[in-house]
């Protein structure tokens, strides 16, 4: 949940990795895959690369991410210790580019439904490099059944993002108006709509919509991440 703090997805993210790696190491050893997520890095205007290592001096907002880059420190440090691992950094993922099916949990799907029932979306360049889930499944068990895939590290993220702009002007062409309004201007509409309606799809996430959040986001760049170790392994795929 993207607003549970750490505390609520310590027993599922981080102590259910701690048992998994466990598994791995009982008896004969086993190959251990962990699907981690861009979000373990915090920051804007780098590079990263895939096999650099997390900044144990710098962890992530957010209780989802924190619970994560814990994790992936302990798969890290069985990795250390020879335990074959392969480590996938997954970032945004979208519907099934088939069927269109999406985890309706998820803050961009939320956030599509939410602007479209309230008819208006935010002005901002956000960046979206989302994937669709069944291309990022197939590129893990790709990637999963080499072993020379062990001890490496895959980012699994669009080479070419674009503007959250593409995605409002879609929604404009399918018939689905939704006016783009100054960040404060939506934020208010945004509460008073909501105050007495839990089930709108923004109720949940609207706590991550703060009074500041709208400031210079034009000005912020984005991570980028490097994908050299995906690319490779793809390559006869």
């Amino acid at each position: 949940h993207h607003t549970s703090p750490y505390s609520l997805l310590k027993a599922t993210n981080v102590l259910g990795t701690q048992e998994v790696i466990r598994l791995a190491c009982k008896n004969k050893i086993k190959p251990l895959h962990f699907i981690s997520t861009i979000s373990v890095f915090a920051g804007t205007n780098q590079v990263i690369r895939e096999n650099e290592p997390l900044d144990v001096k710098r962890t992530p907002a957010g209780g989802y991410a924190q619970s994560k880059w814990v994790a992936e420190q302990l798969v890290t440090i069985a990795s250390q210790r020879n335990l074959p691992v392969s480590i996938y950094r997954v970032g945004a993922v979208s519907g099934h580019s088939q069927t269109g099916v999406f985890n309706r949990n998820d803050f961009l799907y939320k956030m599509i439904q939410g602007c479209v029932q309230l008819g208006s979306a935010p002005i901002g360049n956000m960046i979206l490099d989302i994937i669709p889930v069944d291309y990022v499944s197939q590129a893990i068990i790709n990637l999963s059944k080499q072993s020379e895939s062990w001890g490496k590290v895959f980012h699994l993220v669009h080479p070419q993002p674009v503007s959250v702009n593409v995605l409002f002007e879609q929604l404009n062409s399918m018939g689905y108006p939704v006016e783009r309004l100054p960040y404060q201007q939506w934020r208010e509409k945004l509460l008073k709509i909501i105050e007495n309606s839990p089930n709108h799809p923004l109720y949940a996430i609207a706590s991550l919509f703060s009074a500041t959040s709208g400031n210079n986001s034009s000005e912020v760049k984005p991570l980028e991440f490097n994908t050299d170790n995906t690319l490779t392994g793809l390559a006869n795929t």
